[in-house]
Protein backbone atom coordinates (compact mmCIF):
# COMPACT_ATOMS: atom_id res chain seq x y z
CA UNK A 1 0.00 0.00 0.00
CA UNK A 2 1.33 3.62 -1.01
CA UNK A 3 -0.24 6.84 0.03
CA UNK A 4 -1.62 7.55 3.27
CA UNK A 5 -4.53 5.48 4.60
CA UNK A 6 -8.03 6.42 3.77
CA UNK A 7 -11.28 5.82 5.34
CA UNK A 8 -14.69 4.87 3.17
CA UNK A 9 -17.85 6.54 3.74
CA UNK A 10 -20.66 5.23 1.89
CA UNK A 11 -23.83 6.16 2.14
CA UNK A 12 -27.25 4.04 0.92
CA UNK A 13 -29.87 6.51 0.11
CA UNK A 14 -33.29 5.98 -2.27
CA UNK A 15 -32.02 7.26 -5.14
CA UNK A 16 -28.40 5.56 -4.52
CA UNK A 17 -25.22 4.73 -3.02
CA UNK A 18 -23.01 7.44 -2.70
CA UNK A 19 -19.54 6.72 -1.52
CA UNK A 20 -15.67 8.92 -0.52
CA UNK A 21 -12.73 7.83 0.03
CA UNK A 22 -11.31 10.07 3.01
CA UNK A 23 -7.65 11.00 4.46
CA UNK A 24 -7.45 11.04 8.55
CA UNK A 25 -7.10 14.94 8.14
CA UNK A 26 -10.38 15.39 5.53
CA UNK A 27 -8.92 15.28 2.17
CA UNK A 28 -11.45 13.50 -0.23
CA UNK A 29 -9.59 11.78 -2.18
CA UNK A 30 -11.92 10.05 -4.46
CA UNK A 31 -15.91 10.27 -5.03
CA UNK A 32 -18.46 7.83 -6.80
CA UNK A 33 -21.94 6.61 -7.24
CA UNK A 34 -24.44 4.14 -8.36
CA UNK A 35 -28.01 5.25 -8.97
CA UNK A 36 -30.91 2.94 -7.83
CA UNK A 37 -34.27 2.57 -9.38
CA UNK A 38 -36.65 5.01 -7.41
CA UNK A 39 -39.98 4.17 -6.85
CA UNK A 40 -42.98 6.01 -8.45
CA UNK A 41 -44.62 8.32 -5.45
CA UNK A 42 -47.57 7.15 -6.09
CA UNK A 43 -47.18 3.62 -5.34
CA UNK A 44 -45.25 1.37 -2.77
CA UNK A 45 -42.28 2.47 -1.26
CA UNK A 46 -39.88 -0.45 -1.56
CA UNK A 47 -36.60 -1.87 -3.20
CA UNK A 48 -35.00 -5.00 -3.55
CA UNK A 49 -31.66 -5.33 -0.94
CA UNK A 50 -29.90 -6.99 -3.34
CA UNK A 51 -30.09 -3.91 -5.53
CA UNK A 52 -28.51 -1.94 -2.52
CA UNK A 53 -25.88 -4.44 -2.48
CA UNK A 54 -24.93 -3.91 -5.97
CA UNK A 55 -25.70 -0.51 -5.87
CA UNK A 56 -22.86 -0.29 -2.97
CA UNK A 57 -20.43 -2.72 -5.03
CA UNK A 58 -20.56 -0.52 -7.82
CA UNK A 59 -19.81 3.05 -6.18
CA UNK A 60 -17.02 1.15 -4.82
CA UNK A 61 -15.68 -0.29 -7.30
CA UNK A 62 -15.88 3.29 -9.43
CA UNK A 63 -13.82 5.05 -6.27
CA UNK A 64 -10.72 3.55 -8.67
CA UNK A 65 -6.96 2.39 -7.38
CA UNK A 66 -7.37 4.37 -4.33
CA UNK A 67 -9.71 1.69 -2.53
CA UNK A 68 -6.43 -0.36 -2.28
CA UNK A 69 -5.58 2.22 0.64
CA UNK A 70 -8.54 1.60 2.72
CA UNK A 71 -8.53 0.71 6.11
CA UNK A 72 -11.83 1.24 7.48
CA UNK A 73 -15.58 1.38 5.91
CA UNK A 74 -18.69 2.54 7.38
CA UNK A 75 -22.53 2.98 6.15
CA UNK A 76 -24.64 5.68 6.68
CA UNK A 77 -28.70 4.76 5.79
CA UNK A 78 -32.34 6.31 5.78
CA UNK A 79 -33.56 5.57 9.00
CA UNK A 80 -36.60 3.75 9.16
CA UNK A 81 -36.29 1.64 6.53
CA UNK A 82 -36.12 -2.21 6.81
CA UNK A 83 -35.82 -5.42 5.41
CA UNK A 84 -36.49 -9.09 6.04
CA UNK A 85 -33.48 -11.61 6.57
CA UNK A 86 -33.54 -15.52 6.48
CA UNK A 87 -31.37 -17.94 8.86
CA UNK A 88 -28.73 -17.15 5.55
CA UNK A 89 -28.75 -13.13 6.44
CA UNK A 90 -30.43 -13.50 3.00
CA UNK A 91 -32.80 -10.77 2.28
CA UNK A 92 -36.23 -11.86 1.67
CA UNK A 93 -39.16 -9.85 -0.22
CA UNK A 94 -38.32 -6.22 -0.51
CA UNK A 95 -36.98 -3.54 1.45
CA UNK A 96 -39.61 -1.15 3.00
CA UNK A 97 -38.17 2.79 2.92
CA UNK A 98 -38.86 5.45 5.22
CA UNK A 99 -41.12 6.37 3.18
CA UNK A 100 -43.78 3.97 2.82
CA UNK A 101 -46.89 4.80 4.55
CA UNK A 102 -48.49 0.98 5.13
CA UNK A 103 -47.34 0.82 8.78
CA UNK A 104 -49.42 -0.01 11.97
CA UNK A 105 -48.86 3.39 13.85
CA UNK A 106 -48.39 3.94 17.80
CA UNK A 107 -47.73 6.11 20.19
CA UNK A 108 -45.07 8.35 18.77
CA UNK A 109 -44.37 5.60 16.25
CA UNK A 110 -45.59 6.57 13.23
CA UNK A 111 -45.61 5.29 9.65
CA UNK A 112 -41.76 6.05 9.03
CA UNK A 113 -40.35 4.28 12.12
CA UNK A 114 -38.68 0.45 10.97
CA UNK A 115 -41.09 -0.79 14.10
CA UNK A 116 -44.25 0.33 12.31
CA UNK A 117 -43.53 -1.53 9.07
CA UNK A 118 -42.62 -4.43 10.73
CA UNK A 119 -45.72 -4.97 12.66
CA UNK A 120 -47.68 -4.16 9.28
CA UNK A 121 -45.46 -6.97 7.87
CA UNK A 122 -46.51 -9.21 10.76
CA UNK A 123 -50.41 -8.57 10.07
CA UNK A 124 -50.10 -8.02 5.88
CA UNK A 125 -47.32 -10.73 4.71
CA UNK A 126 -47.63 -14.00 6.68
CA UNK A 127 -45.51 -15.47 3.56
CA UNK A 128 -42.07 -13.36 4.98
CA UNK A 129 -42.55 -13.98 8.71
CA UNK A 130 -42.61 -17.92 7.83
CA UNK A 131 -39.09 -17.33 6.59
CA UNK A 132 -38.25 -14.20 8.87
CA UNK A 133 -35.12 -14.96 10.42
CA UNK A 134 -34.71 -11.57 11.73
CA UNK A 135 -35.32 -7.85 10.72
CA UNK A 136 -32.49 -4.34 10.04
CA UNK A 137 -31.80 -1.76 8.38
CA UNK A 138 -30.44 -1.20 5.22
CA UNK A 139 -26.99 -0.11 6.81
CA UNK A 140 -27.20 -3.63 8.70
CA UNK A 141 -27.50 -5.45 5.84
CA UNK A 142 -24.51 -4.12 3.83
CA UNK A 143 -22.49 -4.59 7.08
CA UNK A 144 -23.50 -8.15 7.16
CA UNK A 145 -22.40 -8.67 3.30
CA UNK A 146 -19.51 -6.98 4.41
CA UNK A 147 -18.55 -9.23 7.10
CA UNK A 148 -20.11 -12.57 5.85
CA UNK A 149 -21.99 -12.98 8.67
CA UNK A 150 -25.02 -11.19 10.48
CA UNK A 151 -23.84 -7.49 11.58
CA UNK A 152 -25.49 -5.45 14.71
CA UNK A 153 -27.00 -2.10 13.67
CA UNK A 154 -26.06 1.33 15.73
CA UNK A 155 -28.05 2.76 18.25
CA UNK A 156 -29.12 5.72 16.14
CA UNK A 157 -30.42 3.18 13.45
CA UNK A 158 -31.96 1.17 16.28
CA UNK A 159 -34.14 4.29 17.66
CA UNK A 160 -36.57 3.61 15.13
CA UNK A 161 -36.74 -0.11 15.46
CA UNK A 162 -38.00 0.22 19.06
CA UNK A 163 -35.00 0.42 20.55
CA UNK A 164 -34.94 2.68 23.98
CA UNK A 165 -31.03 4.48 23.63
CA UNK A 166 -32.17 5.64 27.46
CA UNK A 167 -32.09 2.58 28.71
CA UNK A 168 -29.93 0.84 25.97
CA UNK A 169 -33.13 -1.95 25.81
CA UNK A 170 -35.54 -2.80 23.53
CA UNK A 171 -39.01 -1.09 24.09
CA UNK A 172 -42.19 -2.35 23.00
CA UNK A 173 -41.79 -3.94 19.58
CA UNK A 174 -44.12 -6.59 17.77
CA UNK A 175 -41.23 -9.29 17.56
CA UNK A 176 -39.87 -11.34 19.65
CA UNK A 177 -36.14 -9.59 20.16
CA UNK A 178 -34.38 -12.28 18.89
CA UNK A 179 -35.52 -10.94 15.41
CA UNK A 180 -33.57 -7.77 16.14
CA UNK A 181 -30.51 -6.84 15.65
CA UNK A 182 -28.04 -6.33 18.30
CA UNK A 183 -27.51 -2.74 18.98
CA UNK A 184 -23.64 -1.13 19.50
CA UNK A 185 -22.43 2.26 19.46
CA UNK A 186 -22.03 4.37 16.39
CA UNK A 187 -18.19 3.66 15.67
CA UNK A 188 -17.73 0.47 17.27
CA UNK A 189 -15.58 -1.48 15.07
CA UNK A 190 -16.95 -5.16 13.66
CA UNK A 191 -14.75 -6.96 11.98
CA UNK A 192 -12.89 -7.08 9.11
CA UNK A 193 -14.40 -7.47 5.73
CA UNK A 194 -14.80 -10.99 4.55
CA UNK A 195 -13.58 -12.90 1.68
CA UNK A 196 -16.48 -12.89 -0.76
CA UNK A 197 -17.11 -9.04 0.09
CA UNK A 198 -13.49 -8.68 -0.92
CA UNK A 199 -13.86 -10.37 -4.27
CA UNK A 200 -17.12 -7.96 -5.09
CA UNK A 201 -15.63 -4.63 -3.72
CA UNK A 202 -11.81 -4.89 -4.62
CA UNK A 203 -10.96 -3.91 -1.07
CA UNK A 204 -8.14 -5.24 0.60
CA UNK A 205 -8.29 -8.55 3.24
CA UNK A 206 -7.69 -5.71 6.50
CA UNK A 207 -10.51 -2.98 5.83
CA UNK A 208 -12.29 -2.79 9.27
CA UNK A 209 -15.79 -2.54 9.48
CA UNK A 210 -17.26 0.02 11.59
CA UNK A 211 -21.00 0.69 12.84
CA UNK A 212 -22.16 3.75 10.76
CA UNK A 213 -25.30 5.55 11.15
CA UNK A 214 -28.33 6.88 10.37
CA UNK A 215 -27.94 9.51 7.16
CA UNK A 216 -28.89 12.88 8.84
CA UNK A 217 -26.86 11.46 12.03
CA UNK A 218 -23.92 11.24 9.24
CA UNK A 219 -24.53 14.44 8.10
CA UNK A 220 -24.64 16.21 11.55
CA UNK A 221 -21.03 14.36 12.15
CA UNK A 222 -19.96 15.96 8.93
CA UNK A 223 -21.24 19.57 10.24
CA UNK A 224 -18.54 19.04 13.79
CA UNK A 225 -20.92 19.09 16.33
CA UNK A 226 -20.63 20.53 19.60
CA UNK A 227 -22.83 21.51 22.02
CA UNK A 228 -23.12 24.83 20.88
CA UNK A 229 -22.89 24.56 17.40
CA UNK A 230 -26.17 23.23 15.86
CA UNK A 231 -26.62 22.00 12.50
CA UNK A 232 -29.91 22.89 9.95
CA UNK A 233 -30.03 21.22 6.12
CA UNK A 234 -32.50 23.27 4.34
CA UNK A 235 -33.42 21.68 1.25
CA UNK A 236 -37.70 20.42 0.60
CA UNK A 237 -37.70 20.57 4.10
CA UNK A 238 -35.99 22.10 7.09
CA UNK A 239 -34.10 20.16 9.57
CA UNK A 240 -32.86 20.93 12.92
CA UNK A 241 -29.90 19.06 14.58
CA UNK A 242 -28.72 20.08 18.32
CA UNK A 243 -26.72 18.63 20.84
CA UNK A 244 -26.92 18.29 24.71
CA UNK A 245 -25.92 16.25 27.99
CA UNK A 246 -28.97 15.29 28.63
CA UNK A 247 -31.70 13.44 26.92
CA UNK A 248 -34.62 15.72 24.94
CA UNK A 249 -37.74 14.22 23.54
CA UNK A 250 -40.77 16.07 23.30
CA UNK A 251 -43.02 13.61 21.00
CA UNK A 252 -46.21 16.01 20.55
CA UNK A 253 -43.48 18.71 19.45
CA UNK A 254 -41.63 16.48 17.04
CA UNK A 255 -38.58 16.41 18.89
CA UNK A 256 -36.61 13.58 19.74
CA UNK A 257 -32.98 12.35 20.52
CA UNK A 258 -30.17 10.03 18.60
CA UNK A 259 -28.17 8.93 21.79
CA UNK A 260 -24.77 10.71 20.36
CA UNK A 261 -20.94 9.27 21.06
CA UNK A 262 -19.30 10.19 24.36
CA UNK A 263 -21.86 9.97 26.46
CA UNK A 264 -24.03 12.98 24.02
CA UNK A 265 -27.30 13.24 22.91
CA UNK A 266 -28.65 14.48 19.89
CA UNK A 267 -32.12 16.17 19.83
CA UNK A 268 -33.38 17.55 16.51
CA UNK A 269 -36.41 18.02 14.79
CA UNK A 270 -37.96 18.56 11.02
CA UNK A 271 -40.40 21.07 9.41
CA UNK A 272 -42.52 20.57 6.61
CA UNK A 273 -41.47 23.82 5.55
CA UNK A 274 -38.54 24.87 3.47
CA UNK A 275 -37.06 25.59 0.19
CA UNK A 276 -39.44 23.42 -2.18
CA UNK A 277 -41.58 26.17 -1.93
CA UNK A 278 -39.57 27.95 -3.87
CA UNK A 279 -38.90 25.32 -6.78
CA UNK A 280 -42.96 24.67 -6.69
CA UNK A 281 -43.03 27.80 -8.72
CA UNK A 282 -39.99 28.87 -10.16
CA UNK A 283 -36.74 27.80 -12.30
CA UNK A 284 -33.07 27.52 -10.69
CA UNK A 285 -32.19 30.35 -12.96
CA UNK A 286 -35.13 32.44 -11.97
CA UNK A 287 -34.27 31.30 -8.34
CA UNK A 288 -30.56 32.91 -8.86
CA UNK A 289 -31.88 36.15 -10.24
CA UNK A 290 -34.46 36.73 -7.57
CA UNK A 291 -31.69 36.11 -4.88
CA UNK A 292 -29.28 38.31 -6.83
CA UNK A 293 -31.82 41.39 -6.74
CA UNK A 294 -34.45 40.75 -3.99
CA UNK A 295 -34.80 43.88 -1.02
CA UNK A 296 -35.14 41.91 1.91
CA UNK A 297 -36.02 43.54 5.24
CA UNK A 298 -38.49 43.26 7.83
CA UNK A 299 -40.81 45.50 6.13
CA UNK A 300 -41.53 42.86 3.69
CA UNK A 301 -45.00 40.44 4.97
CA UNK A 302 -43.23 37.19 5.02
CA UNK A 303 -45.16 34.00 3.61
CA UNK A 304 -45.42 30.71 5.57
CA UNK A 305 -42.77 28.70 3.37
CA UNK A 306 -44.67 25.08 2.62
CA UNK A 307 -46.70 23.66 -0.18
CA UNK A 308 -47.99 20.94 2.60
CA UNK A 309 -50.86 20.85 4.50
CA UNK A 310 -50.19 20.40 8.17
CA UNK A 311 -47.46 20.98 10.33
CA UNK A 312 -44.85 18.86 12.33
CA UNK A 313 -42.35 21.52 14.06
CA UNK A 314 -41.87 24.53 15.38
CA UNK A 315 -45.23 23.92 16.02
CA UNK A 316 -48.17 21.06 15.69
CA UNK A 317 -51.14 21.01 13.67
CA UNK A 318 -52.27 18.55 11.37
CA UNK A 319 -54.85 21.25 9.92
CA UNK A 320 -52.77 24.23 9.60
CA UNK A 321 -53.20 25.74 6.03
CA UNK A 322 -50.06 27.46 5.08
CA UNK A 323 -51.70 29.59 2.23
CA UNK A 324 -53.54 31.85 5.39
CA UNK A 325 -50.42 32.72 6.16
CA UNK A 326 -49.15 34.50 3.33
CA UNK A 327 -48.70 37.96 1.94
CA UNK A 328 -49.52 40.31 -1.60
CA UNK A 329 -47.41 40.09 -3.93
CA UNK A 330 -47.45 41.76 -7.07
CA UNK A 331 -44.44 39.91 -8.81
CA UNK A 332 -42.27 37.13 -8.92
CA UNK A 333 -39.54 38.87 -7.12
CA UNK A 334 -41.89 39.62 -4.08
CA UNK A 335 -43.40 36.32 -4.05
CA UNK A 336 -39.54 35.04 -3.46
CA UNK A 337 -38.62 37.92 -0.87
CA UNK A 338 -42.13 36.62 1.11
CA UNK A 339 -41.23 33.06 0.83
CA UNK A 340 -37.23 33.35 1.83
CA UNK A 341 -37.89 35.48 4.53
CA UNK A 342 -40.60 32.88 5.87
CA UNK A 343 -37.71 30.35 5.64
CA UNK A 344 -35.63 32.35 7.80
CA UNK A 345 -38.46 33.25 10.14
CA UNK A 346 -39.04 29.40 10.65
CA UNK A 347 -35.82 28.28 11.30
CA UNK A 348 -35.55 31.33 14.07
CA UNK A 349 -38.86 29.14 15.23
CA UNK A 350 -37.47 26.10 15.51
CA UNK A 351 -34.23 27.22 17.25
CA UNK A 352 -36.38 28.32 19.89
CA UNK A 353 -38.30 25.77 20.30
CA UNK A 354 -35.71 23.77 20.57
CA UNK A 355 -34.61 25.89 23.43
CA UNK A 356 -37.57 25.66 25.15
CA UNK A 357 -37.68 22.39 25.54
CA UNK A 358 -34.09 22.37 26.91
CA UNK A 359 -31.13 22.65 23.84
CA UNK A 360 -28.80 25.76 24.85
CA UNK A 361 -28.95 28.64 22.34
CA UNK A 362 -26.10 28.05 20.12
CA UNK A 363 -23.32 30.47 19.11
CA UNK A 364 -22.81 28.87 15.33
CA UNK A 365 -25.00 27.25 13.33
CA UNK A 366 -23.28 25.05 10.22
CA UNK A 367 -25.68 24.46 7.03
CA UNK A 368 -26.30 22.33 4.50
CA UNK A 369 -29.24 21.95 1.49
CA UNK A 370 -29.56 24.09 -1.20
CA UNK A 371 -29.32 27.40 -0.06
CA UNK A 372 -26.22 27.79 0.80
CA UNK A 373 -25.67 28.21 -2.65
CA UNK A 374 -27.65 31.84 -2.54
CA UNK A 375 -24.98 34.37 -0.60
CA UNK A 376 -28.42 36.67 -0.30
CA UNK A 377 -30.43 33.77 1.93
CA UNK A 378 -27.47 32.73 3.76
CA UNK A 379 -26.62 36.72 5.09
CA UNK A 380 -30.53 37.17 5.62
CA UNK A 381 -30.28 33.52 7.87
CA UNK A 382 -27.58 35.24 9.90
CA UNK A 383 -29.39 38.50 10.64
CA UNK A 384 -32.67 36.95 11.51
CA UNK A 385 -31.12 34.70 13.91
CA UNK A 386 -28.27 36.79 15.08
CA UNK A 387 -26.06 33.79 14.66
CA UNK A 388 -23.03 33.49 12.57
CA UNK A 389 -23.86 30.73 9.70
CA UNK A 390 -20.74 28.88 8.48
CA UNK A 391 -21.13 26.34 5.40
CA UNK A 392 -18.58 22.93 5.86
CA UNK A 393 -16.56 22.13 2.84
CA UNK A 394 -18.18 18.89 2.40
CA UNK A 395 -21.14 18.19 4.61
CA UNK A 396 -22.72 15.13 3.34
CA UNK A 397 -24.01 12.01 4.65
CA UNK A 398 -21.33 10.16 2.61
CA UNK A 399 -18.50 12.24 4.52
CA UNK A 400 -20.32 11.85 7.64
CA UNK A 401 -19.76 8.31 7.69
CA UNK A 402 -16.37 8.27 7.00
CA UNK A 403 -15.73 10.23 9.81
CA UNK A 404 -17.56 7.33 11.50
CA UNK A 405 -14.98 4.77 9.83
CA UNK A 406 -11.93 6.88 10.95
CA UNK A 407 -13.61 6.87 14.92
CA UNK A 408 -10.94 4.02 16.11
CA UNK A 409 -8.12 5.85 14.58
CA UNK A 410 -8.66 9.44 16.41
CA UNK A 411 -10.22 7.88 19.12
CA UNK A 412 -13.85 8.54 18.38
CA UNK A 413 -16.40 9.87 16.29
CA UNK A 414 -16.18 13.51 17.69
CA UNK A 415 -12.55 13.72 17.53
CA UNK A 416 -12.32 12.35 13.87
CA UNK A 417 -14.93 15.35 13.13
CA UNK A 418 -12.75 17.46 14.66
CA UNK A 419 -10.11 16.68 12.82
CA UNK A 420 -11.59 16.02 9.46
CA UNK A 421 -14.35 18.69 8.89
CA UNK A 422 -13.43 22.13 7.73
CA UNK A 423 -15.04 25.18 6.95
CA UNK A 424 -15.38 26.88 3.24
CA UNK A 425 -16.90 30.51 4.75
CA UNK A 426 -18.09 32.09 7.93
CA UNK A 427 -21.32 34.47 7.56
CA UNK A 428 -21.27 37.01 10.30
CA UNK A 429 -24.62 39.26 11.88
CA UNK A 430 -24.82 42.42 11.10
CA UNK A 431 -26.05 43.27 15.25
CA UNK A 432 -27.34 46.28 14.10
CA UNK A 433 -30.56 45.19 12.55
CA UNK A 434 -31.19 42.68 14.98
CA UNK A 435 -33.98 44.48 17.12
CA UNK A 436 -35.80 45.25 13.34
CA UNK A 437 -35.86 41.45 12.52
CA UNK A 438 -36.92 40.65 16.48
CA UNK A 439 -39.84 42.54 15.75
CA UNK A 440 -40.50 41.37 12.05
CA UNK A 441 -39.91 37.63 13.36
CA UNK A 442 -42.66 38.24 16.47
CA UNK A 443 -45.18 39.74 13.60
CA UNK A 444 -45.08 36.40 11.77
CA UNK A 445 -45.63 34.32 14.67
CA UNK A 446 -48.49 36.17 15.45
CA UNK A 447 -50.06 35.55 12.59
CA UNK A 448 -49.45 32.08 12.07
CA UNK A 449 -51.03 31.90 16.12
CA UNK A 450 -54.42 33.26 14.09
CA UNK A 451 -54.52 30.34 12.51
CA UNK A 452 -57.72 28.58 14.07
CA UNK A 453 -56.54 25.30 15.27
CA UNK A 454 -52.28 25.61 15.56
CA UNK A 455 -51.22 24.56 18.96
CA UNK A 456 -49.00 27.53 20.01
Amino acid sequence: MTGSPLHLGVDIGTQGARALLVTSDGEIVSRSAHRLVVPPADGPQEQRPADWWEAFVQAVRAAGPARDRVVSIAISCTSGSVCVVDAAGDAIGPGLLYADRRAITSAGRDASWAVAKIAWILSERPDLVARAAGYTSPGGYIAARLLGRPAPIDVTQALKFGFDPGTDSWGAVPVSIELLPPVVATGTVLGPIGPAAMVDTGLPADVMVVAGSTDGVAAQFACRPAPERWATAIGSTIVWKAMSSSRIDAPESGVYSHRGPDGWWLPGAASNAGARVLSSWATQEELDMFGATAVLDPRVIAAYPSVVHGERFPFADADFDPTTVSSAHSSPAERYAAEVLGIAFVERWGCASLVANGCRWPSSIATTGGVVASPTLMKLRADVLQVPIEVPSEASSAFGAAVVAAAPTHGGVLAAADAMVHLARRIEPDPSVADRWTEAFGEFRSRCSQHEGADR
